[in-house]
């Protein structure tokens, strides 16, 4: 597991639209580009947050990656209490 690329991968989404885009339209392709795990880009695709917190995701990454995806400010705090 490479925690950095998923911090990098988190960034960039929060900061590139287009990429967001991609990253719901194709987002094997993505996950290939930042060579992601399988098992990492599960926990992306599903926004398994609590996951990616544990594994050691920048929190604050993690918080402006999970709003560019589409979870809100209001479902954020639920999808981190949500069990593994």
């Amino acid at each position: 597991m490479s925690v950095y690329r998923v911090n990098k991968l988190l960034h960039e989404v929060s900061r590139d639209r287009r990429l967001a885009e991609r990253l719901v339209t194709d987002p094997d392709e993505v996950f290939r580009e930042y060579e992601l795990s399988a098992e990492e880009a599960e926990a992306i695709r599903n926004q398994r947050l609590r996951t990616l917190y544990k594994w050691g995701v920048n929190p604050y990454i993690l918080l402006k990656g999970a709003l560019a995806l589409g979870v809100s400010v209001q479902e954020y705090p639920q999808r981190m209490n949500q069990p593994e």
